[in-house]
């Protein structure tokens, strides 16, 4: 899942560029969440807590921290987040580079181009292969989490059902759920099955019918928000 943020201290010009990405994020990427803060000590507060950021829109003109400023503290920190400038002035390529900023967008935005930059922006998230080390009888495996299908809690372990293997995890289903829930697509539907949403084939009330032809149990309570979840995936409402 891409994290979104958007960083502007002028209202008309940010709510312009989150209503370009929330349309473009409605067509193609539901499950992207986008925030926005109206300065740069709103952002970095927030940050600074959840560390949740993958794509930085950020205006370079603010007043207090301006946004050259707060990417050189960011890349300071070592942090990989993907920054894109937008300002009026187009006088800031030196600065830029110093930041290794992927791209500016001058203003007024234009949706095109906020659209061209977002699906770079997917397009490199996407080279970098998803995967998460879990231990295993025989020592830490490498798991590659778009082929997961779905986890079973089996005692203190779980069961994870893969595209291509089956595998045990000696890691309770809840931790497994906490190493896995950055990627955005696993949901509990019982509290012994967690299931990748865009493995789901079919949705029932009483079970879940996976890719690989898998029925996993649903339970009442958890049905509504897991169909909810498996509509805004596929369908974008």
């Amino acid at each position: 899942m891409l994290y979104i943020a958007v960083v502007d201290d002028e209202q008309t010009h940010r709510d312009i560029l989150v209503r370009y990405i929330e349309e473009w994020k409605r067509e193609k990427y539901p499950e992207i969440k986008v925030e926005s803060y109206d300065s740069g000590e709103a952002f970095y507060f927030t940050w600074c807590e959840d560390q949740r950021c993958d794509v930085l829109f950020l205006d370079i003109m603010m007043k207090a921290t301006d946004g050259i400023r707060l990417a050189r503290k960011l890349r300071e920190m070592g942090k990989d987040i993907v920054i894109i400038f937008t300002t009026g002035i187009a006088d800031y390529m030196q600065e830029g580079y110093e930041v290794e900023a992927m791209h500016y967008l001058l203003k007024p935005l234009s949706r095109e181009k906020v659209r061209e930059c977002l699906e770079k922006c997917v397009r490199r998230k996407e080279a970098v292969k998803s995967e998460v080390l879990l231990q295993t009888e025989e020592g830490l495996a490498k798991v590659d989490v778009e082929k997961v299908l779905y986890a079973e809690a089996v005692g203190h372990y779980s069961i994870l059902v893969c595209m291509d293997k089956r595998m045990q995890a000696k890691t309770g289903i809840r931790e497994l759920e906490e190493k896995l829930r950055e990627y955005g697509v696993f949901a509990f539907c019982h509290r012994s099955y967690l299931v990748n949403i865009r493995r789901i084939s079919r949705m029932g009330r009483q079970e879940i019918i996976m890719d690989n032809g898998a029925a996993v149990p649903v339970s009442r309570r958890l049905y509504h928000a897991v169909n909810e979840r498996f509509i805004q995936t596929f369908i974008g409402l």
